[in-house]
């Protein structure tokens, strides 16, 4: 029967298994290759030569520097502005109450000097003179013989302070 249909034994039809030739891999190998160089490398030359994108960095040098800084340096003029012209505001207003001040000084004066007027019109005895303490009289004649503040201190019992004080109230009454 096989032989009726032209089969004959132990032979295929099919053809044999297709092997591709050698140096069709070789092309593609080259052709990835040509890819990667006319693609890849332009663009790792670029990222490898472009300054870094830091922050506070300018870029290229000058470039982008003037663009950054021009928009900080308006901000700065106005703040700075703003500023000059609160305090021209508060200086005003304080010269303002320095004139009233010194005219209220000058309405002050002229009140007082009539007051003494008055008061020397009804000569008015001095108030008597406070009785003497005799721990002032003593720190007073210490100081007076030459003695300085430690040793008042050392010879009263008193505080530096409190010799300081009376001391003070000598200038006072005179």
């Amino acid at each position: 029967m096989r032989a009726v249909l032209g089969i004959q034994e132990g032979k295929h039809d099919a053809p044999p298994p297709a092997t591709p030739p050698p140096n069709s891999t070789l092309w593609i190998i080259l052709l990835v290759a040509a890819l990667f160089f006319a693609i890849i490398v332009p663009r790792l030359r670029r990222r490898r030569n472009a300054p870094p994108d830091r922050p506070g960095t300018f870029g290229e040098p000058g470039a982008h520097a003037r663009d950054e800084l021009e928009p900080l340096l308006a901000e700065i003029q106005d703040v700075s502005r703003e500023h000059i012209a609160k305090l021209d505001t508060k200086i005003r207003l304080l010269n303002h109450l320095l004139m009233e001040c010194d005219q209220k000084k000058k309405e002050l004066e002229t009140l007082l000097g009539r007051a003494v007027n008055a008061g020397m019109s009804k000569l008015e005895p001095p108030s008597p003179p406070r009785p003497a303490n005799p721990l002032h009289d003593q720190v007073y004649a210490l100081v007076d013989s030459g003695k300085n503040v430690f040793d008042i201190c050392a010879a009263t019992g008193l505080e530096k302070g409190e010799v300081e004080l009376i001391l003070g109230l000598r200038k006072i009454e005179r």
